[in-house]
């Protein structure tokens, strides 16, 4: 708690905002809005960049759902940006390297209906002393309805073998471009076409490996809950 009520105070003070105009005017007032903000630091004396944009949510005459989407969010950087720095030091030591690493954190939303917020996070990191830059990918799913954090199984029936499933679909998908682990379905956006599943050098190995895979709702329509067709996706 201690690292997040610091990262807040660092957010109020260097965080830039976009214009409010570009909220999401064609919902009704009462809904929830999305409005994009971020934050850039270079710091020269220890050779780091952050670069962060993230969603801030307003929810009108909902104040509680609105602290607690916002909340998740600023855990989610909070962690990103630690994990970034615990790395980047160890790296530094061990490998003495004194070039600029980066971390690049952004996001997509992709579903905003229904009671539903379904939002992807790309983490991109470089460390100097190392090769690669890598990509990590994070979901957050919410139904604000119901004051809920969305899981992989709440949108399955119960008796299906759902995660076999949801595996094969992907490496199916996938095919030859990359070997695909067991847990690629482990973390997932909802989608109005499906579910889209974002994938990592933790998911996927292999250079050829796509960004993400999209399994349509019609390729496991007779598994799917009912919560999958109140939230109009069937």
């Amino acid at each position: 708690m201690r690292l997040i009520s610091i990262f807040l105070i660092f957010l109020i003070s260097t965080s830039f905002q976009i214009p409010s105009n570009v909220l999401n005017t064609t919902l009704p007032l009462s809904a929830l809005e999305i409005e994009k903000q971020g934050f850039n630091k270079l710091n020269a004396s220890l050779h780091y960049e952050l670069n962060i944009s993230y969603p801030f949510v307003h929810y009108k005459d909902k104040f509680d759902i609105e602290h607690k989407i916002n909340i998740d969010i600023q855990s989610i950087m909070a962690f990103a940006i630690s994990d970034f720095m615990k790395k980047m030091y160890h790296i530094k030591n061990e490998k003495g390297a004194i070039g600029l690493s980066f971390l690049n954190l952004d996001y997509k939303v992709h579903y905003q209906e229904f009671g539903v917020l379904s939002i992807a996070f790309a983490k991109e990191t470089y460390y100097n002393g190392l090769e690669d830059v890598r990509n990590i990918k994070l979901t957050y799913n919410y139904d604000y309805i119901n004051k809920r954090n969305i899981q992989l199984n709440d949108l399955f029936l119960p008796e299906s073998d759902y995660k076999t499933r949801l595996h094969q679909l992907i490496k199916d998908k996938v095919g030859n471009t990359g070997k695909v682990k067991k847990e690629s379905y482990t973390i997932f956006c909802i989608n109005k076409e499906g579910l889209l599943f974002p994938l990592d050098y933790n998911r996927c190995k292999g250079k050829n490996c796509p960004h993400e895979v999209l399994i349509k709702w019609s390729e496991i329509e007779d598994i799917t809950s009912k919560f999958v067709r109140s939230i109009d996706l069937l």
